[in-house]
């Protein structure tokens, strides 16, 4: 694909891209961290080769704004910003290639921005983002080294497979499609060239420190990580319907059926860029759908796929009977009001919901529990070390963001070994513990864990809009001595 310059009528996408970053900024204060987002700021407190869960850029790249602007829900969600603004270029752009009109490349860059998952990835840094941005110009990369194979092409190439790599594992997924694709083209001089193999050295070389992480800790990602994809459970139905059904409401039900219309109707299609795109995106989600036989697939994994195909599927329809059409500018303008109404709503919170109902649950009120449990720390009048514990990982990583300004240690203790364990180093043997529990882990303290004696220290119930969000209640363990 060559490159597509600039041009005064690419103007009005601009100005949609600069509107939506303005949107993200003026709502990414406005709600807490969740749990994901919170574990990868973790990252640049513990600055690392790599992460037991993930490659390292994710955290690199939050270190550079920790260090350049502080803590903070903005700060935080900065980059995953200004990278879903690059992304939203790189889909005009590709579409306007692919379609060599601008109206369908206005229409592809209004549906990916309607997408409600792809918006949660507008909004919160986590790795995908990267894969997002990366993916376009990778594929622009292959089809320049099919037509010149020349070194400074073929060693981008690598550059840009390596940086996909420290952003995500599943970036592996991008290989097979594209050694496919040059056998397809029966390109195998390219393919097995000079260039392409130092190439795939540079690849190597700038993924190296996962390598070297995993050396040192007994490989312990890529166990992780099979232990997602080799799964021990035998095949289900159930799962993999609540999967797929979890992308369909997560993606627009409209913007989903339009995915997959385009990719099925790309299948059909001879074009170099479709048949890139068809090989990659097919292999994302033929992985993704075998994993969730297994286990239930998380929304954003597979985003790859809507990503590349929501354009496809805007172009197909656009140009198909004026039931395609209508359906077409139905989905985008219905998605895109729903988004822009769930913006609003994350912003004001008028909504009231009844006890334990709220979806805020997860982003709502844990600056508040970290001040309490800080301050009960403080006003402890007993000797020797102290710290706030959570029996829960999913409580881990807001819990140590929140605690950050005050200064005070968190564990989580729980059977579960992940990052935390490397982090922690081990259990907080003769600590006196505040353990932190709510509503929805409301872990048995008492019965768990072996102290010398136990005080109950209050609760607080969060409330919004009248509604109870959560209830906490905090318990000392005093001389914590492990598990029962």
């Amino acid at each position: 694909m060559e490159a597509i310059p600039f041009r005064r009528e690419d103007a009005g996408a601009l100005l949609v891209i600069l509107l939506f970053v303005v949107l993200r900024l003026v709502v990414a204060p406005s709600f807490g961290l969740g749990v994901d987002e919170a574990h990868y700021v973790l990252y640049a407190r513990h600055l690392d080769l790599a992460y037991v869960d993930h490659p390292p850029l994710v955290g690199w790249v939050h270190w550079v704004i920790m260090k350049l602007f502080g803590l903070g829900e903005l700060q935080a969600r900065l980059p995953a910003v200004l990278l879903f603004a690059l992304t939203s270029w790189f889909v005009y752009a590709y579409t306007r290639a692919l379609s060599r009109s601008l109206r369908l490349a206005f229409l592809a860059l209004l549906a990916v921005n309607a997408s409600f998952i792809l918006n949660v990835l507008g909004l919160m840094l986590l790795p995908d983002c990267f894969l997002l941005a990366l993916v376009f110009p990778v594929m622009e990369t292959v089809l320049r080294v099919e037509k010149s194979p020349t070194w400074g092409n073929c060693l981008l190439l690598g550059l840009l497979l390596g940086l996909a790599g420290l952003a995500k594992y599943t970036a592996v997924l991008l290989v097979p499609p594209i050694v496919g694709y040059f056998l397809i083209k029966r390109r195998l001089r390219v393919l097995f060239s000079l260039p392409m193999v130092c190439a795939a050295l540079l690849a190597l070389v700038v993924i190296s420190p996962v390598i070297v992480w995993n050396w040192r800790h007994d490989f312990i990602s890529f166990r992780y990580q099979s232990d997602h994809v080799l799964a021990r459970t035998a095949p289900s139905a159930k799962s993999f319907l609540v999967s797929l059904l979890a992308q369909c409401g997560a993606y627009s039900p409209f913007l989903f059926v339009v995915a997959f219309f385009g990719f099925f109707k790309s299948l059909r299609v001879r074009d170099d860029r479709l048949l890139l795109a068809c090989l990659i995106g097919g292999t994302v989600l033929l992985f993704f759908l075998y994993g969730s036989l297994y286990e239930r697939t998380l929304p954003h994994w597979p985003s790859l796929f809507y990503l590349l195909f929501i354009p496809a599927g805007v172009c197909f329809l656009a140009r198909g009977g004026r039931f395609q059409r209508n359906f077409l500018f139905f989905s985008i303008g219905f998605s895109l009001s729903l988004t822009l109404f769930l913006y609003a709503e994350l912003q004001a919170k008028w909504f009231a919901f009844p006890d334990y109902r709220s979806p805020f649950r997860d982003i709502y009120g844990f600056e508040t529990v970290a001040a309490d449990a800080a301050a009960l720390l403080a006003r402890d009048g007993a000797g020797g070390k102290k710290a706030v514990a959570v029996t829960n990982w999913t409580m881990g990583s807001r819990m140590a963001y929140y605690l950050i300004p005050w200064g005070r240690e968190s564990f989580v203790v729980d059977r579960r070994r992940d990052q935390f364990d490397l982090w922690e180093g081990g259990e907080p043997l003769g600590y006196d513990l505040l353990f932190v529990t709510t509503h929805f882990h409301d872990g048995d303290v008492v019965s768990l864990f072996r102290c010398d004696g136990y005080e109950e220290a209050g609760g607080r119930d969060i409330v919004l809009n009248g509604g109870k969000v959560d209830t906490y209640r905090y318990r000392w363990c005093r001389n914590f001595q492990g598990w029962r």
